[in-house]
């Protein structure tokens, strides 16, 4: 039954016709009810009347109506008479039926309860009115027939309030019934209207597809003819994030206009409440000239804010003048705040989304975004047989540059190189970076060759332009297309296997995956650089072991790598020479491991044959390290005992024959050795050693590499007393 009655409710809702349907259809089942009841008064006691003829012709009559009203009548499309005047007749029925049948000892008297409750719960107020004055008189009648005027206006003075306080209980519940109907609408249409937002919210939409959502829930909620979601930008500009219209054609979204002098929009942004013009056209109105022109003359809009701050506005217009409700405003600003929740919500879910898909550093596409873009062109290359390709690209000895410069000077670096690759791709390339120093490329609609040929742009530009730190940047890079790959995953293995094709051999270089060499030598070559790093590594901590051998040394290399960076720094070497040479110089001593320890850790001076002995590990040291370091770090190892003078070992190299890594390299070897306190001599100042190395210039040292020493100790100025 429950459930009948909230379907029947739903049905009255619905339908602005459902009303008089049923109520057509009542009023028949009442005439049958009627009938019946009619057929039977000759059978009570009190009753005299024969049945035929005017009770079964009556009863007769009764039926067919009750039938006719029940299945026949289609009471949505009947006039609007018919109800009121089937409620007189009945009305007219049941007083002269009562009055044939006893008058006051008649049953049939209370029949006329029926045509009260009937006008009042389905007839206009009017109506009901008459109806129910007319009931009190039919109440009334039969005592003014039986007992004379005196006693009938008697009964009539108590029947009619009575009649009027019944039919006035009802009329006024049937008032507040439909209240709470329209009021259960519209709280139905808010909570359909937020449940659809917050669904395009949920879903991921577009800010603009959330906003033109709202746009329109809030401009069908008050009946208007366009909504639109209006955002204020700097300036007197707004910008029209979501709009909808009911005809014509919308502003677009994304629409951006200055705001015009006089508007309403001009009064939300300044007062921060809402603003109702119900016809633009009366003198004096605010103009809305942008609204106008579609043929917009109502308007109403509220302010929207988003956590706190005045965002923007709501807005609804009408095409014809007075056309809004009363409770437009009220409306607006419940919506509005329902929107500003929206928005906020949109916008945190788009910040979150960027975070999730965007590099910090350089803001481009991460890691994530660039393999779930790949997967999606690569799917639809395969099923449309279009081309795809994908470029890997490495910063060359990035890890020298941080080492050399730190990390601030390395992402001013890859922020460069970012923006550098930026300028040599099209619109619709995704560039992302993949790791520390690796950047990638997807390139719809290209090939392996077109993708090469911007690199290849790309490439030159870095190596030409100037970086942060004077550091000298080259890349190298890999591509291939959909041509030798049937996947992402090989796209990305293949062109992979070309970026370390080009790492191998000599760098700074663009090399397309060829499947006949770049597949089969990259695994080959990955494998050489791996034992490269393993057995690097093992060299430099059995140069560390060496110079634990000896108190005197403990971290010598260490030290000697890290004022030979300095010094290059100082004569101006690129960040990524610089590392090579810092790289050079923590291994410098590692030949010492050929020198028995009686004669590296002898406390007195060395002999002659002693002192030949420990010149031979500067060669011991270049041959441990050839097939792992470059030939130029293995040749300043080499000469790193070398003088200008001609007086060095192992070749006894003079004056330009000396290469400025190896002059370095000496001064700060030498330099950390005086500082140094040693079984036999103790250790000097800094500024005795500056001395010495200052007057052994041209002879022992370079003087460049003097004057950088110089630069590098030089004592900071004093600072002034206040």
């Amino acid at each position: 039954m429950g459930r009948r009655v909230d379907s029947l409710a739903a049905h009255l809702r619905a339908s602005p016709d459902a009303e008089r349907l049923v109520a057509g259809r009542l009023g028949g089942v009442l005439w049958l009810i009627a009938a019946v009841a009619t057929i039977s008064l000759p059978f009570f006691p009190q009753v005299t009347t024969p049945l035929w003829p005017w009770p079964l012709l009556w009863t007769i009559g009764a039926v067919s109506w009750g039938l006719c009203a029940i299945f026949v009548i289609d009471w949505r499309r009947a006039p609007g008479w018919v109800l009121p005047a089937a409620n007189a007749a009945a009305v007219i029925v049941i007083a002269a039926i009562t009055q044939i049948t006893g008058g006051v000892d008649s049953p049939a008297r209370l029949y006329i309860f029926f045509a009260l409750v009937y006008a009042s719960c389905f007839l206009d107020a009017r109506q009901a009115v008459g109806l129910i004055i007319a009931s009190a008189l039919v109440w009334a009648l039969p005592v003014l027939g039986d007992r004379g005027i005196a006693s009938g206006l008697g009964e009539l003075a108590i029947a009619l309030p009575i009649f009027a306080v019944t039919g006035t209980v009802l009329l006024t519940g049937r008032r507040l019934l439909r209240a709470m109907a329209v009021a259960a609408d519209r709280l139905s249409e808010e909570h359909h209207a937020l449940r659809s937002i917050a669904t395009a919210v949920a879903a991921g939409a577009s800010p603009e597809a959330v906003c033109s959502l709202a746009a329109e829930q809030a401009a069908v909620l008050v009946g208007a003819d366009g909504g639109g979601i209006l955002r204020f930008d700097a300036g007197d500009h707004l910008h029209a994030v979501g709009t909808w219209q009911r005809h014509g054609e919308r502003v677009a979204p994304g629409t951006r206009y200055r705001i015009a002098g006089g508007s309403p929009i001009v009064a939300i942004r300044r007062d921060g409440r809402a603003v109702r013009v119900d016809d633009s056209h009366v003198p004096g109105s605010p103009h809305f000239d942008t609204l106008e022109r579609s043929g917009f003359r109502g308007f109403a809009g509220t302010p929207v804010r988003v956590r706190g701050r005045l965002w923007g506005a709501l807005v609804v217009t009408t095409t014809g003048a007075d056309a809004l409700p009363p409770t437009t405003e009220a409306h607006l600003d419940e919506f509005a705040e329902l929107i500003g929740m929206a928005i906020a919500n949109t916008e945190e879910v788009a910040r979150l989304s960027a975070d999730a898909t965007t590099d910090p550093l350089t803001g481009l596409a991460n890691h994530r975004a660039f393999q779930e873009r790949l997967q999606a062109e690569a799917a639809r290359a395969r099923r449309h047989d279009r081309s795809v390709a994908v470029a890997l690209i490495d910063v060359d000895a990035f890890k020298a540059i941080n080492d050399a410069g730190g990390h601030a000077l390395g992402d001013e670096v890859l922020r460069a190189v970012a923006a550098h690759l930026g300028e040599h791709l099209r619109a619709e390339d995704v560039l992302a970076r993949v790791g520390g120093d690796e950047f990638a490329v997807l390139l719809p609609e290209a090939t392996a060759e077109d993708a090469a040929f911007a690199l290849e742009r790309a490439r030159r530009a870095i190596e030409g332009a100037p970086f942060a730190g004077g550091a000298h940047v080259t890349i190298s890079v890999g591509v291939c297309d959909v041509e030798h790959a049937s996947g992402a995953e090989q796209l990305s293995r293949f062109a992979d296997g070309a970026l370390y094709w080009s790492k191998e051999h000599g760098r700074n270089r663009v090399s397309r995956y060829d499947p006949l060499t770049i597949h089969e030598l990259s695994a080959v070559e990955r494998i050489a650089q791996l034992q490269r790093s393993q057995a690097l590594t093992g060299i430099r901590a059995l140069a560390r072991a060496i110079d634990a051998r000896d108190a005197s040394t403990r971290e010598h290399s260490e030290r000697v790598a890290t004022l030979t960076a300095r010094l290059a720094e100082e004569r101006g070497w690129p960040a990524d020479r610089v590392a090579l040479l810092h790289e050079a110089a923590l291994v410098h001593d590692v030949g010492k491991i050929g020198i028995p320890d009686a004669i590296l850790l002898k406390p007195s001076r060395l002999t002659a044959d002693e002192y030949e002995v420990i010149k031979g590990h500067a060669e011991l040291s270049a041959r441990m390290v050839e097939e792992l370091l470059s030939p130029e770090q293995v040749d300043w190892i080499l000469s790193h005992h070398e003088r200008p003078d001609g007086g060095g070992y192992p070749r006894g190299l003079r004056g330009d024959a000396l290469t400025e890594g190896a002059a370095l390299l000496a001064a700060a070897d030498a330099f950390d050795v005086m500082v140094s306190a040693r079984p036999y001599s103790p250790g000097r100042s800094i500024a005795e050693a500056l001395a010495e190395c200052h007057a052994l210039a041209g002879a022992q040292f370079t003087p460049e590499a003097i004057a950088a020493l110089g630069a590098v100790h030089a004592p900071a100025p004093a600072t002034l007393a206040a």
